[in-house]
């Protein structure tokens, strides 16, 4: 028997296949969605609701004396919360809020007055679980210390580079006197950056070139060339290493820049951290803020690579009241004349 192959006849069952697979993978989307809505909708302890409140104001650096805990019938947990006048109340509710965002709870907040003191309740169905009142004290305030990044090695070589200038954080690029850096400038400065000048014994140009064993006239021509072709740059760093730092040469350089006002920064003022390894990165700028006195500044020499690693860190820390700012905006550097 000859077999006779319908081609219309297999059209239509191809397509009810289809229609049939389709119906099925939305229905397996559909419980797979509605699996996850009930796994993220989670019911929290009370002990896990007070830790992630507590968490939530302590990712701003407040102080334990700052946050008092209080008896209240109506609530499993009450407190009084005191913020500084720089820390504003409604940033500290959308933390707590995304904090406690996965879970089936009820946030609310109410402004009782006009000082800006409000009141949160944190409560499921049935009860209130958690209270606060956040009120501003005039008399408290956190931790004062002031962080500056300078940019080294930068060489505007790739897209990542070109992406890194267009960061709203502050900071500073240092440049060597190069011929190919005169071309660089102008792209710094039109995306809203600043550039210092990195001076040692390896500039590579003569044009620019300071060697302790040259003249006074040759010297200050030479820096003259640097001044000129980099008229923007807002300070200059030098390698205090370097034989030109200590040689008798560098009192040549030294007395043009402070007559035209220049700032001088010596490289080992500067904290450079000089890791690999993530983690150590990480744990070395950690260390280095909890070494930093109170009201204190500090200016870190670091790789591109490394202060894209330390982005991260850099938000977690400004959260808690450090200032990032930029570096010519640190005392040493803008009162420094060496």
């Amino acid at each position: 028997m000859k077999f006779q192959f319908n081609r219309k006849a297999a059209a239509v069952i191809l397509l009810v296949a289809a229609v049939f697979l389709l119906i099925v993978n939305l229905l397996i989307r559909h419980f797979d969605q509605q699996e996850e809505t009930e796994i993220l909708q989670t019911d929290l302890t009370t002990i896990q609701i007070d830790s992630l409140f507590l968490f939530s104001l302590y990712s701003f650096g407040l102080s334990n004396d700052w946050i008092k805990e209080v008896r209240n019938k109506n609530t499993d947990k009450s407190y009084i919360v005191k913020l500084p006048i720089d820390l504003s109340i409604p940033v500290v509710l959308t933390e707590i809020n995304s904090n406690l965002f996965e879970s089936n709870l009820i946030i609310s907040s109410v402004e009782k007055d006009f000082s800006g003191r409000t009141r949160l309740t944190i409560s499921n169905e049935d009860r209130i679980i958690l209270s606060a009142e956040f009120k501003y004290d005039k008399e408290i305030f956190r931790t004062a210390i002031t962080l500056g990044f300078i940019i080294k090695n930068y060489e505007l070589s790739g897209s990542e580079d070109s992406l890194l200038l267009e960061l709203p954080e502050p900071f500073s690029v240092s440049l060597k006197p190069s011929l190919e850096n005169t071309k660089r400038v102008n792209y710094i400065i039109d995306l809203g950056k600043t550039y210092s000048i990195f001076i040692d014994d390896e500039i590579p140009d003569l044009k620019y070139r300071l060697n302790e064993s040259y003249s006074e006239k040759r010297l200050i021509g030479s820096l003259k060339s640097i001044i000129t072709d980099y008229v923007n740059a807002t300070f200059f760093i030098i390698d205090d290493n370097s034989d030109l730092y200590l040689s008798p040469s560098f009192d040549y350089i030294r007395r043009e820049l402070e007559i035209r006002k220049i700032s001088i920064l010596r490289l080992s003022e500067i904290q450079q951290l000089n890791d690999e390894n993530e983690i150590d990165l990480k744990n070395l700028f950690d260390n280095q803020i909890k070494e930093t006195d109170d009201k204190k500044e500090k200016i870190f020499f670091v790789t591109a690579d490394e202060f894209r690693t330390l982005l991260p860190e850099i938000e977690r820390y400004r959260k808690t009241g450090v200032k990032i700012v930029h570096p010519s905006e640190i005392n040493k550097v803008a009162d420094n004349s060496d």
